[in-house]
């Protein structure tokens, strides 16, 4: 009876899991805004319009409720797909990520959150200096910060890390199945030596390569990833684009082509993720 109980509970998780997440998937095919990045700049793809739809569907709840935490990687996933804004993701924390000097998407009044020791601390800056970065994340460094405002609070600071932590990793699963479809798509449309380009074995391998790391981060979203789930996708995600990039050639690095999106945001989301976790899990 027990064992009947818990399958009947996980499918019910499940369900509800892939309920929420075409919620989102459909929010973000309507709101996720276009890449504004350009080499040296300093930009922001954060969507007001995004955040405003995903708070309305009760997206913040899930850095709440430690219960509804398997929701969240199958929703970021959805994120991910469409190479949406990251402002969500650190939402779930309370606020704008910061780890050391710098701040990603940090808006106006919103409150930074710098996760230290275990602790998610909470400050604010009086002044910011934009950064110019590989990606669109809003990257400011803090040139004035007042102080401390204390720390979220021992049971949310789990609860709001183990939110962003699945996020992350549901984001980056998202995001490299979108980079390994517009690759597959390629490789159909791009004809060589009197064929497709993806009826060449040397290509065949590198999708097959690509195609087993997506799956392998794809298999992270059916649960609850944690710290060791976020590292290990940060690395494979970043691996899977490599090799898209590598197969569609130089149209993978023009901005008509969405891959370059991946490209950059696979590598500042990765390594985001990796000092944030440096920080979190570093004994005070």
């Amino acid at each position: 009876m027990r064992g009947m109980t818990s399958r009947i509970t996980y499918r019910v998780a499940t369900d509800e899991a892939s309920q929420f997440a075409e919620t989102v998937a459909t929010i973000v095919s309507r709101h996720a805004g276009s890449d504004p990045w350009t080499p040296g700049a300093a930009t922001s793809d954060a969507s007001p319009e995004l955040e405003r739809a995903l708070h309305g569907a009760g997206w913040e709840e899930l850095g709440l409720d430690a219960t509804l935490l398997p929701l969240v990687a199958p929703a970021a996933a959805e994120l991910g797909r469409g190479f949406a804004s990251l402002v969500p993701v650190d939402a779930l924390l309370g606020g704008a990520l910061k780890v050391g000097a710098l701040v990603r998407y940090p808006g106006d009044n919103v409150l930074l959150i710098e996760p230290v020791h275990g602790e998610l601390r909470v400050t604010t800056a009086d002044r910011l200096s934009p950064v110019p970065y590989t990606d669109a994340l809003g990257v400011a460094r803090v040139e004035d910060q007042p102080g401390s405002l204390g720390r979220i609070g021992s049971d949310e600071d789990e609860t709001r890390m183990a939110a962003w932590v699945a996020a992350s990793t549901g984001y980056l699963a998202g995001l490299s199945e979108e980079a390994l479809r517009l690759a597959l798509m390629h490789t159909h449309s791009r004809r060589a030596f009197g064929g497709p380009l993806s009826a060449l074995e040397p290509v065949q391998q590198m999708l097959a390569d690509a195609a087993t790391l997506v799956d392998g981060l794809t298999l992270l979203t059916t649960d609850c990833p944690g710290c060791d789930a976020l590292a290990h996708a940060g690395e494979a995600t970043e691996r899977a684009v490599a090799i898209c990039m590598q197969v569609t050639g130089a149209l993978g690095f023009t901005f008509e082509f969405p891959l370059q999106r991946a490209y950059r945001r696979s590598r500042s989301a990765r390594a985001w993720a990796d000092a944030a976790l440096v920080a979190w899990e570093t004994a005070g």
